[in-house]
């Protein structure tokens, strides 16, 4: 799956660097000020009067010389972000078979098999309420529904990774084999060619909001340890990692919900273009043909 939504980024890319900059350089501007005066807002003050009335201030070449620094260093940072987003992304889509998120893997895994059970009795109970013709057969219905959902949140199925987000992005291929017997992985490349432009577009944009959520963990995260020389930064970067995990719950959910709805509705364009006939729209048959076809064989 990895490699599948890395295909979605490279147009991107450029226009990440350049949304970098800015915050690089916020947070070049805020460190300098934590580190140098802590939460001494008079002493900020005064360097930064001290600097206007400096000659260097006056001095067109000066200024100009800060402001590239200034730019690079910020570019590095943002660099930095971008690279170490890309780890968060990894993170969360690792499987439950590395050593660093077994234990993560396995928590989720026990809440969700209590859950299934409190699901698969509250169902059963509406069941023989509904069958019964009993009174309260529709609240244990909706009972059954509020369970579910409370399953759901903890994982659309079995969970296989440590995090929420990782498994629902991969149950995408796994409802898509389910379904049509069609291996996404192997398949994406050749349905991104026949996705029109507003399919892509919409991809490639959840794509970036999810990727913007991972950076912005990684934000949060840079801003904690300035907090140890101006308060003020411990709860700003807590905010930020706890803004950006629930941005990247939901633009996962998204992206995953794209990623199946491309093959919902392209399937069969795909199809056709590979020279299988499924003139009824996308079946099982098909997508074995086109799993066989696309892996080679192999």
């Amino acid at each position: 799956m990895i490699t599948l939504l890395e295909t979605l980024g490279g147009r991107i890319a450029e226009r990440w660097l350049q949304l970098l900059v800015l915050p690089g350089a916020l947070y070049l501007l805020v460190a300098f000020a934590a580190l140098r005066h802590g939460t001494d807002i008079g002493g900020l003050t005064r360097d930064i009067d001290k600097l206007a009335a400096s000659p260097a201030a006056r001095s067109v070449g000066a200024t100009v010389a800060v402001l590239i620094g200034l730019a690079a260093g910020a570019a590095l940072v943002g660099l930095a972000v971008r690279a170490l987003g890309s780890v968060v992304e990894r993170i969360w889509m690792v499987d439950a078979a590395h050593p660093v998120t077994r234990l993560f893997a396995r928590r989720r895994l026990r809440r969700w098999e209590s859950a299934e059970r409190r699901y698969q009795s509250a169902l059963l109970a509406a069941g023989r309420a509904h069958v019964a013709r009993a009174s309260d057969a529709t609240t244990l219905a909706r009972e059954a529904e509020r369970l579910a959902l409370a399953r759901n949140r903890i994982g659309m199925g079995v969970p296989r990774r440590a995090f929420w987000v990782g498994d629902r992005i991969a149950s995408a291929d796994l409802r898509v084999l389910s379904a049509y017997h069609l291996d996404l992985v192997s398949a994406w490349p050749r349905l991104w060619l026949v996705l029109p432009d507003p399919a892509r577009a919409a991809l490639q944009t959840a794509w970036a909001d999810f990727s913007s959520a991972t950076r912005l963990v990684v934000w949060g995260v840079a801003y904690l340890p300035l907090g140890i020389a101006c308060w003020p930064a411990l709860p700003v970067g807590a905010a930020m990692v706890v803004v950006g995990w629930r941005r990247g719950r939901a633009s996962g959910a998204v992206l995953a919900e794209l990623l199946e709805s491309a093959v919902d509705v392209h399937g069969r364009d795909l199809a056709s273009a590979m020279g299988v006939d499924c003139p009824q729209g996308l079946t099982r048959d098909a997508g074995e043909s086109l799993t066989s076809m696309l892996r080679k064989d192999s």
